[in-house]
């Protein structure tokens, strides 16, 4: 899946065009160039994100985020409640507002953004293996379902930078749920002997979107590995200690 490059010179966003066709949502995946991604001592406070929100055309304290612990709780954000999220321990978040951006911040987990067009609605997905394995990317579209009443057929999927099979070396405590969980387990790992496995997150949760209703066509990846492409993005299996970038969406106002 090819990207674009959104922002102007120093504050380049990539994004998936078939999403951006839809007119009436703005999305991004960010890097590490140009100080887009975080401090790298981690997140550091809501600003670092100040880029995102001046592409967006909304206020950096409207990019919500959550405190992410690898679980598979989703949090419903709406005008009420959007400036206590940070805390708030989750690892989605779902939102029919207008003007606040939902945004996960990853380095080499799976970022999935949803987006269903004619409600409008929107979700932003932080996929490690814990919550994969959880069916976070699932639970987000039953969220959708049940707030908003979204039509899972309808909606449209973004799964941006993350760590690939190539990088992202498994052993027996990661791959034990992994069969557990997924009766297509081996169609998204393979052996490399030694109780050692490759696993693809990415392919992982397209699967569990497709199961969760959406179609094949309208889940787009953006097929850039995090630890291979050390240049654009943060990556803590390749580097340890670093920072994040951020998958945001927002529908405008």
């Amino acid at each position: 899946m090819n990207a674009d490059v959104r922002g102007s010179g120093n504050n380049p966003c990539l994004t998936i065009p078939a999403l951006e066709q839809h007119g009436n949502i703005h999305h991004a995946f960010t890097t590490r160039q140009a100080g887009l991604g975080a401090r790298n001592s981690g997140i550091g406070t809501p600003a670092d994100w100040q880029a995102v929100a001046d592409a967006f055309g909304t206020g950096v304290g409207r990019v919500v985020t959550v405190h992410q612990v690898h679980g598979d709780d989703v949090a419903v954000v709406n005008e009420r409640n959007f400036r206590d999220m940070r805390p708030r321990q989750a690892d989605a978040l779902v939102t029919n507002a207008p003007g606040i951006a939902v945004g996960v911040e990853t380095a080499d987990c799976v970022p999935v953004l949803l987006f269903d067009p004619l409600v409008p609605a929107v979700a932003a997905v932080h996929a490690g293996w814990r919550s994969t394995v959880k069916l976070i990317a699932q639970k987000a579209v039953r969220a959708l379902q049940h707030e908003y009443g979204c039509d899972p057929s309808r909606v449209v999927a973004a799964i941006g930078p993350a760590i690939g099979p190539e990088c992202y070396e498994v052993d027996e405590p990661v791959m034990g749920p992994v069969r557990e969980a997924f009766s297509f387990w081996r169609d998204v790992a393979a052996s490399r002997g030694n109780d050692r496995w490759s696993l693809d997150l990415v392919a992982a949760n397209r699967t569990l979107l497709v199961q969760a209703g959406l179609r094949e066509r309208n889940i787009h990846t953006l097929g850039m590995c995090t630890s291979c492409r050390r240049d654009l993005f943060y990556s803590f299996r390749a580097e340890g200690r670093t920072g994040r970038m951020l998958s945001a969406i927002m529908i405008k106002a």
